[in-house]
């Protein structure tokens, strides 16, 4: 029983990462890598955590909402698709996220104040692969979720 916790621990240690920061200023160019352009000056917070282990990663972005910085993201992303609330997509987004236990606690999950979310599955070069974006108007903070897997 021993040598499986060292052995538990070991694997965690070894074969886990991540990174999280709310520095606004160190975080510019992963918007800009996320995004393809920088934030502007409208978009006062950035948030970030990225975690992987094994073989599959998590990135959650949280930054200021601002409707012109969020159409030209939406143009950049395309193809997305959109769920809207009371859907069962909607839903079903809601109950995958939900599962996430690694979520930092700014990342506000959608809730009554988010009315769609904008999502695409299988668009990278990996096995699998989810993104969902979201903003959520109460906090005027807008979301990004990304998971792949290989």
């Amino acid at each position: 029983m021993k040598k499986l916790i060292l052995v538990l621990i070991l694997n965690l240690t070894f074969n886990s990462c991540g990174y999280e920061s709310q520095n606004r200023e160190k975080l510019i160019s992963s918007f800009e890598d996320n995004f393809g352009f920088k934030p502007p000056e409208s978009i006062k917070e950035i948030k970030l955590k990225n975690r992987g282990y094994f073989d599959f990663q998590v990135h959650y972005m949280s930054f200021t909402y601002d409707p012109n910085v969020l159409e030209k993201i939406i143009e950049n992303d395309q193809p997305l698709t959109i769920a809207e609330r009371n859907n069962a997509k909607f839903e079903h987004i809601i109950e995958e996220l939900g599962k996430d236990t690694g979520i930092p606690n700014w990342f506000d999950l959608p809730n009554q104040n988010v009315d769609r979310i904008y999502y695409k599955n299988d668009f990278l070069d990996h096995t699998f692969s989810e993104y969902y974006l979201w903003t959520e108007k109460q906090t005027e903070m807008t979301y990004l979720y990304v998971h792949f897997f290989d």
